[in-house]
């Protein structure tokens, strides 16, 4: 089918009018002002059609709301995307696995695009070879992506399973898994909740009791195919686009993709499937293959190298050029390969090398001190996370020592007691590395004695807590917390006595000094940033805790942050690979990394 007749096929605001030409217009570089419909006309056309990034430059009176609206939700999911795409590539780089991108953010580094020339996504589409596709979805899902996008948030709910069923048996998606997601909190579009709804209505933005809330999605790609009327699979696997990845810095960050060739022909090919075979009637990958030719030409003995190796992109590379040519008026052949197809700064990169063991800080090169402090139960080497986080500090020189005061149940010392001794493991520490950065790491009840350290006085350069406890509520269960214990058994009992508590049996003195030292915590007295983790199948008393801790921190205005894995249980160690990229990314930014 010819694309014109796709794109025309439907009936009512389906059929292409006088805006869908000025559109087309626009998208060859034509069309100046607005068309008698007005702007707000033109821009509800363009949303629904997902080039409305192309009226970001017209400005002035006639200026839509809805153009101010979309303007400013693409400059905040251009920032977003970058830190997010920054995330993924680190755990991928750490777990071996090669990844790049295609479309949206990765188009617009190619393309030197600004945040004002962005087009609007919250999607990330990443390839991947398809014999790590496991991995690389177990890798995601550290990171806090949920498969099937059930995500629920007051009134949030997108993309039902339904939905996901229905993506699933789409035709030609046979080369993309279902996508993943994780809940994208956007405080930057409170102010204009109310234009949403009329502006975004497609966004799948949602105002709630707690604010904009969105979908962070990444698409993982094996293979750029599709599947004919005869059900014959054509594949152009990732693994094989791989090869021709460079990487380009945009925004200050390093975005690995697809070089100007690859991703011209890739995507003339990609139009015609969306359009002809899928049914989709947007403009938006017309807009990005005229900026690609614009800016590098047309790709000829890139093109036919690539019909050669895929036999099945011909026809529809040559309809997509037909297209350009008819009906955006760009002709493609006025522009040849006017030289090298890499952009200025674009490096090609190797696979990226597998992880190799860390050696261990010594003290002439120890550049800095980690003292993480486990919780209830739990053993130095027991933590995933802690694992390899010590393995990437090592490498950049930081020292980590892990303590495990709680270890051995029913002989476990007083929480004060740990949060003093943890306080002069810090005084001790900046001694011994002659005053280069020292921080705490408290993981559960560790972070109580963390808290209660540096409220105390230990002079740490930052805080990171995961499972926060700042409340006697951690031992919390159906027979009660600590208070309800000791009332139950205290009375007239001695510290001595013992009682049941969590997996094991403590004194009541231990019982007596939690309720006290947690829950007497001054968390204003805590001003070094912190860092707050949390898993989102933690139960209610500790997420509140670390809620509790994170605002405090909030209302200083300093570096300190919050991060939520959504699948991630009580002390994180099913996300091991996003922990450590989250604690690993927070201290790089803060600069005690060098």
């Amino acid at each position: 089918m010819r694309l014109k007749e796709a794109l025309l096929r439907g009936q009512g605001r389906e059929e292409f009018d006088e805006l869908d030409s000025f559109l087309l217009g626009t998208v060859g570089g034509r069309a100046p002002g607005f068309p008698a419909a007005g702007p707000d006309a033109l821009y509800e056309r363009a949303e629904h059609r997902r080039v409305a990034h192309l009226l970001h430059s017209r400005a002035g009176r006639e200026a839509s709301g809805g153009i101010e609206v979309n303007r400013r939700f693409s400059r905040v999911m251009f920032d977003h995307n970058l830190r997010t795409w920054e995330e993924i590539a680190g755990a991928f780089a750490d777990a071996g696995i090669r990844v790049a991108g295609v479309k949206g953010l990765f188009l617009g580094a190619l393309l030197r695009r600004t945040a004002d020339q962005a087009r609007v996504t919250t999607d990330l589409d990443l390839l991947v070879d398809g014999r790590s596709l496991d991995a690389a979805m177990e890798v995601l899902a550290s990171l806090g992506f949920v498969s099937g996008l059930d995500i629920k948030d007051h009134a949030f709910l997108r993309m039902s399973s339904r939905a996901i069923r229905e993506l699933e048996a789409q035709q030609g998606s046979y080369g993309q898994v279902a996508p993943m997601a994780r809940l994208l909190k956007l405080p930057e579009m409170d102010p204009v909740a109310e234009d949403i709804g009329r502006w975004l209505p497609g966004r799948k933005l949602v105002r709630t009791s707690a604010g904009v809330r969105s979908l962070s999605v990444v698409d993982l790609h094996f293979d750029m195919g599709h599947r004919d009327a005869s059900g014959a699979r054509h594949a152009i696997p990732a693994g094989e686009l791989l090869d021709s990845a460079v990487t380009v810095r945009h925004g200050g960050t390093d975005v690995r993709t697809l070089d100007h060739a690859t991703m011209t022909w890739l995507l003339c090919y990609r139009a015609y499937c969306d359009i002809a075979l899928f049914g989709e009637r947007r403009l938006k990958l017309f807009a990005d293959i005229t900026d690609l030719i614009r800016r590098g030409g047309w790709p000829s003995g890139a093109v036919e190298a690539a019909v050669a190796r895929y036999p099945f992109i011909a026809r529809p590379i040559e309809e997509t050029l037909r297209f350009l040519r008819e009906e955006c008026a760009v002709d493609p052949g006025a522009w040849r390969n006017p030289g090298a197809w890499r952009n200025p700064g674009s490096r090609r990169d190797p696979a990226p090398p597998p992880a190799t063991p860390a050696t261990p800080a010594t003290p002439a090169t120890v550049r800095g001190t980690v003292l993480v402090c486990h919780g209830w139960g739990s053993e130095p080497g027991s933590s995933p996370w802690v694992g390899r986080l010590s393995g990437q500090l090592a490498r950049r020189g930081m020292a980590v020592v892990e303590l495990a005061p709680f270890a051995a149940a029913g002989d476990v010392p007083d929480l004060s007691e740990v949060a003093e001794t943890l306080r002069e493991r810090v005084e001790a520490a900046r001694k011994d590395t002659g005053g280069a950065p020292v921080g705490l790491i408290g993981v559960s009840l560790g972070s109580a004695a963390a808290l209660a350290a540096v409220a105390g006085g230990a002079a740490v350069d930052f805080l990171v807590t995961v499972g926060t406890v700042a409340s006697a509520d951690v031992g919390v269960t159906a027979d009660g917390g600590p208070r309800e214990l000791l009332a139950r058994y205290g009375g007239g009992a001695g510290d001595d006595e013992r009682v049941p508590f969590l997996t094991g049996q403590v004194r009541l003195g231990f019982l007596r000094d939690l309720v006290a030292c947690a829950g007497g915590t001054d968390l204003g007295a805590v001003t070094s940033p912190v860092l707050v983790l949390s898993g989102g199948t933690d139960n209610e008393w500790r997420l509140r805790d670390a809620a509790t801790v994170a605002a405090h921190a909030e209302a200083r205005g300093d570096d300190s942050a919050r991060r939520d894995f959504p699948a991630g249980n009580h002390t994180l160690d099913n996300a091991a690979v996003g922990t450590a990229s989250a604690v690993l990314s927070w201290l790089t930014a803060l600069g005690v990394l060098g």
